[in-house]
């Protein structure tokens, strides 16, 4: 039991220490708000000129670029936020001023020295400056800050290295989902789609990687990016790689993909035997699919036991069009109290009220 004294002291302590607390926040938000103020105060000369610039012809942009360029280091560093923050929002024209506006100031130099700095803000906010800059030369740095210590630099590394461009950087980005100091799949698989159709080639080889996590992103990037010259790539892995997770994958880039090579190792994943959440999975791509050639398989996974691959045959039915929806009414009519019957008529329900805003694609949690 706690003496009664004690008890009386901290109680007597607590409003001292929620004043404390207060005047602590307080000072806290005033100290913010005069390096707001200072902030403003060092842009306000130079905004107008910015402002000129990001309207300006090309051929009226080069004494606004040495006015901007040549202002002194605190107003720069003040500026820099909005710059980066402009870089982000806008295109062509302005876009290239800005970037040439960074050139000028060295700023891509200083930006490629500060990710070795020892400060974790000061690398992140380089490797920020230097994907929005797009400047491809640093990709090799910011592909050793794939493993930084710190998590927030890592994945600004890796979003960065997605703007930069270079294809060459896929297998560090692939290879950064794993280890001790992983990045989120997410990003990852960001940067792959970033890159574009030129990486595709060395995305698809990590289809070969021993890590199911890293065969699973790489499939994810090459459905989103529309790589169908790598169908047949991601139905082999449908077909044979052991992990489930990695053939759920499979399966929804092969109906996003829409080639007929999706069709066999689909219509194959459906079977009974196979896991839940694969089936669910390959049964909506073969909607997506579009192959009518699936019609009689899908008609007979409308009376499947599990409610969710029935469901979800259904609605694939009424992607494939007019004989999609003829199997679906005769099996409504048929057996009424039956469920491949209950199915049917709940997705022509749905279809009738929604028209075509029916969207097929069911997403499994993993």
């Amino acid at each position: 039991m706690i003496p009664t004294g004690i008890v009386s002291g901290a109680l007597l302590c607590l409003p001292a220490v929620v004043v404390t607390l207060s005047l602590m926040i307080v000072v806290s938000r005033g100290v913010r708000g005069l390096r707001r103020h200072r902030r403003e105060r060092l842009v306000a000369p130079v905004r107008g000129l910015l402002m000129q610039l990001l309207c300006a012809e090309e051929d009226e942009q080069s004494e606004l670029l040495s006015l901007l360029a040549g202002t002194d280091r605190r107003t720069w560093t003040a500026l820099e936020p909005t710059l980066t923050a402009l870089l982000a929002k806008v295109s062509g024209a302005a876009r290239t001023a800005l970037v040439r506006l960074y050139e000028l100031r060295g700023a891509a130099v200083d930006a490629v020295g500060d990710l070795s700095s020892f400060s974790a803000a000061r690398r992140g906010r380089a490797a920020q400056v230097l994907g929005q800059l797009r400047h491809r030369p640093a990709a090799g740095a910011l592909c050793r800050l794939l493993a930084d210590r710190d998590c927030e630099v890592r994945l600004a590394a890796a979003r960065a290295l997605g703007r930069c461009g270079d294809p060459a950087t896929v297998p560090y980005l692939l290879e950064s989902l794993h280890g001790p100091r992983p990045v989120a799949p997410g990003v990852v698989t960001g940067a792959l789609v970033s890159l574009g159709p030129e990486a595709q080639r060395r995305v698809a080889a990590g289809l070969e990687h021993p890590e199911p996590l890293v065969r699973a992103v790489a499939i994810e990037a090459l459905g989103a990016t529309g790589a169908v010259s790598q169908a047949s790539v991601i139905a082999r892995a449908l077909r044979e790689d052991p992990s489930v997770e990695v053939r759920i994958k499979a399966a929804r880039a092969l109906g996003r993909l829409g080639m007929p090579d999706g069709l066999e190792p689909l219509l194959a994943a459906v079977g009974r035997s196979g896991p839940a959440a694969l089936r669910i999975v390959a049964v909506g791509a073969l909607g997506s699919l579009g192959a009518v050639a699936a019609t009689g398989r899908l008609a007979w996974l409308v009376g499947d036991p599990d409610p969710h691959v029935a469901a979800t045959a259904a609605r694939a039915l009424l992607k494939l069009g007019p004989a999609g929806q003829a199997v679906l009414r005769a099996a409504a009519g048929d057996r009424p109290g039956g469920p491949a019957a209950a199915q049917a008529r709940a997705a022509l329900d749905e279809w009738e009220v929604g028209g075509a805003r029916h969207d097929l694609r069911v997403e499994v949690a993993l």
